[in-house]
């Protein structure tokens, strides 16, 4: 790592590599790769040799394919910039005790993605009547547990076929102008923008169009909606749009704000429209002022925001951003209750304090 806030990267697991920006670190529209968050679901990282390395195309097609990187280096690209959230940014986990329960927020970044639209390949592969979903498997591999049971799996998700077939839905092989590490998917992965990034899936290997609902274990046992209920209640619902959001970057939680203007700032997001309002309140959610959107608005990526608030007397103050889509969608005050926690986007609340200001003695 090279950058000199790679050390903002925080180590939350190593076995599965799990990493994340302190938000702090977010200060850029386009996240550099060294800050990029990781995550992973097994202990070996995959290590693929380009030369060696395909992909099969099969399942409720006419062309079965085999596709090797040249090939898909030749064919048409297309660059975009997305927004990437995991499903369990800003989950609550135990921290020691003096410290009770903590959130987490860093698991968020946008990166510039170039690759071939995956709409490209369905085409070439001749759509029969029959495909409804796309299955993608990854050459991740490892085991997991559920009722006292092993798994040995490979990571798969699928799309619907709509999501698939979008032109904004790509075969990356480049991030930020330069090829993936193998930490991000080299040599080649998903990216589906809008969505939570367990759709993104990495080190892609295989994609299989098929007639019915997948019914893999990471798109049935785990990233679904499971409310609160007997088993036999609620369908379990796969975790997939981003939901309306909105972070503060800078300052941190707990910061001393020295009197005098200060510039709060952060990003927003939504996977279902364009994030249209970003409110800040200095007072805990009393009060709601709007913040300033900086630029305009790029489909697909987040959106910066900055509020300029006088910090003119001392005391600790609670900062609250609230995020608003061209759908209507508003952050909640409260957590969104689901068994494993995924898809949190509660208003982000922060804490700072202003120091009484006093003359030095001469």
């Amino acid at each position: 790592m090279s950058s000199e806030k790679a050390s903002t990267l925080v180590s939350l697991s190593d076995d599965p590599l799990c990493r994340e920006s302190t938000l702090t670190s977010l200060d850029t529209w386009i996240t550099p790769t060294e800050r990029f968050y990781i995550r992973n679901h097994f202990s070996d990282v995959p290590k693929l040799d380009r030369a060696t390395w395909r992909l099969v195309i099969d399942g409720e097609i006419r062309h079965p394919l085999t596709l090797n990187f040249d090939d898909i280096l030749a064919l048409p690209s297309h660059e975009l910039v997305i927004t990437m959230e995991c499903a369990g940014n800003s989950r609550s986990y135990v921290t020691p005790p003096a410290e009770g329960l903590a959130f987490r927020h860093g698991a968020v970044s946008t990166g510039r993605w170039k690759g071939v639209p995956l709409d490209t390949l369905l085409e070439q592969a001749g759509l029969k009547d029959t495909a409804a979903e796309v299955m993608f498997e990854g050459a991740d591999h490892g085991q997991e547990e559920e009722d006292g049971i092993a798994f040995d799996l490979n990571y798969r998700r699928s799309l619907p076929l709509e999501k698939a077939r979008h032109p904004d839905t790509l075969l990356a092989y480049e991030m930020n102008g330069e090829g993936l590490t193998t930490d991000h998917g080299f040599p080649l992965r998903l990216v589906v923008p809008r969505w939570y990034g367990m759709a993104s899936v990495k080190w892609v290997t295989h994609i299989n169009v098929l007639a019915q609902p997948f019914d893999g274990f990471f798109q049935q046992r785990r990233y679904v909606m499971i409310n609160e209920g007997p088993e036999d209640t609620p369908d379990r619902e796969p975790v997939a749009e981003l939901k309306v959001k909105s972070l503060i970057a800078n300052p941190r939680h707990g910061e001393v704000v020295q009197p005098g203007p200060a510039t709060i700032r952060g990003f927003a997001w939504s996977g279902v429209g364009d994030v249209t309002r970003v409110e800040v309140s200095s007072d805990g959610g009393s009060n709601w002022q709007d913040a300033a959107l900086l630029a305009e608005a790029i489909p697909n990526a987040w959106r910066e925001w900055e509020f300029v608030w006088e910090a003119s007397r001392p005391g600790h103050f609670i900062f609250m951003a609230r995020a608003t889509d061209s759908r209507g969608n508003t952050q909640p005050n409260n957590i969104p209750w689901n068994f494993r926690g995924y898809a949190n986007h509660a208003i982000h609340t922060i804490a700072v304090e202003v120091p009484t200001s006093r003359a030095i003695p001469s």
